[in-house]
């Protein structure tokens, strides 16, 4: 059903004419009293301040809420409702702190280009690749372990590589 269907149904006749005489019955009507404000002589009836947000005379001429700090923290004193809000970020600017470093640590990321090997290359990291990150959790340290037979094994591929060529 449309619009134009249901609107003769909504809206009886009564209705409409209760709008239309609320409507009309403020259009004929007059002041009769004066309708600007009197300022008194009276010190103090109104507080004007200069605006001095673009004043270079004055030291500070930033008002609340200019800067993005200001914005963030002049009202915490009332807000504690957000404290909950500050705390998560700290939270997670300190884990996204922490995941970055650790990330940075990994053996994957080449940051340093004054090798001209990689530093996956297992001539480079043959003496501490057990010592490197691997887990974010590893209590029992099963991954900082040597292994004889990796180590055997990629010293016999370094050596057939270099035989053949490749290396």
């Amino acid at each position: 059903m449309s619009l134009s269907l249901l609107t003769p149904r909504l809206v009886t006749k009564c209705t409409v004419a209760r709008i239309l005489v609320v409507r009309n019955a403020s259009s004929r009507m007059t002041l009769d009293h004066e309708q600007s404000i009197k300022i008194s002589d009276q010190q103090g009836f109104f507080k004007y301040q200069r605006d001095v947000s673009r004043d270079a005379r004055y030291s500070n001429p930033a008002k609340p809420g200019d800067t993005t700090t200001r914005f963030l923290f002049r009202k915490l004193g009332h807000a504690y409702e957000i404290y909950p809000l500050f705390g998560l970020l700290a939270v997670w600017c300190v884990l996204f702190g922490y995941t970055v470093y650790y990330s940075f640590e990994k053996t994957e990321i080449w940051l340093d280009r004054s090798h001209s090997t990689a530093p996956w290359d297992w001539e480079r990291i043959r003496n501490n690749y057990w010592k490197k990150p691997t887990l974010v959790f590893d209590p029992s340290g099963v991954t900082h372990q040597r292994l004889e037979i990796m180590e055997t094994l990629q010293d016999e591929m370094v050596a057939a590589a270099k035989q053949r060529g490749t290396r």
